[in-house]
């Protein structure tokens, strides 16, 4: 991680040619390269993880500016937590289940601010996936060895570490993944709200999937 860094804060020019090249690759199947971006920061003290795919290139873009500039990697996750609409629709569901009230707060807005330090964002894939170099968005994530083994040598020690916090995940494949994980390695994940849908505005059927699952989460939740 500390040769990425000090790459990252020698770039002269940040843009798609200069983050993605070789030296910043770390794995490559036919169509599918992970690339280094610093989202290495584990909040070991929190309460709550949400967990999503994977970063895009607008977020590897920031978090290398981010460290270009000398700021510090917490920095990058405080800054590239789930931006807009999405934002508004994560916290409207989070505070439908009362998370906020187990975790104390007035609303869940406030992990995104003040309060998060009760908070861990994080992704299976931590580091930006390409497929045919685009964004990748999950399809057929379990079939993918490239991924699932890296998966299971980054993503479960994060899970294992975090285990006993709120686990969020953000639509059905993060929600079946780790559901994988928790059944192969016997992890007996005590409050991991499966089912949770992805807050995306292009998620249709977000509103239907949480209605669905809402009773289930709060069930879960009971023990918090």
């Amino acid at each position: 991680m500390k040769k990425f860094i000090k790459q990252i804060k020698s770039l002269k020019k940040i843009d798609k040619k200069s983050i993605t090249g070789k030296k910043f690759l770390i794995k490559k199947d036919k169509n599918i390269e992970i690339y280094y971006a610093p989202f290495d920061y584990i909040n070991s003290k929190a309460k709550i993880m949400i967990v999503g795919i994977t970063p895009g290139l607008q977020q590897m873009f920031q978090s290398y500016e981010v460290i270009n500039k000398g700021g510090s990697i917490k920095k990058v996750k405080d800054l590239s937590s789930f931006k807009g609409s999405m934002r508004t629709g994560l916290i409207k569901y989070l505070d439908e289940l009362k998370i906020n009230k187990i975790l104390k707060i007035k609303s869940s807005e406030s992990l995104f601010d003040k309060d998060n330090k009760y908070l861990h964002t994080t992704s299976l894939v931590k580091y930006p996936v390409f497929d045919k170099g685009k964004n990748y968005s999950g399809t057929n994530i379990q079939k993918k060895e490239i991924l699932m083994k890296f998966i299971e040598q980054n993503f479960l020690k994060e899970l294992k570490q975090l285990k006993k916090t709120i686990i969020v995940p953000l639509g059905n494949t993060v929600s079946s993944t780790i559901e994988y994980l928790d059944d192969k390695y016997s992890l007996n994940l005590p409050c991991f709200l499966k089912g949770f849908p992805h807050p995306s505005g292009a998620n249709a059927r977000k509103n239907i999937q949480f209605r669905k699952n809402k009773r289930k989460m709060k069930l879960l939740l009971r023990n918090k």
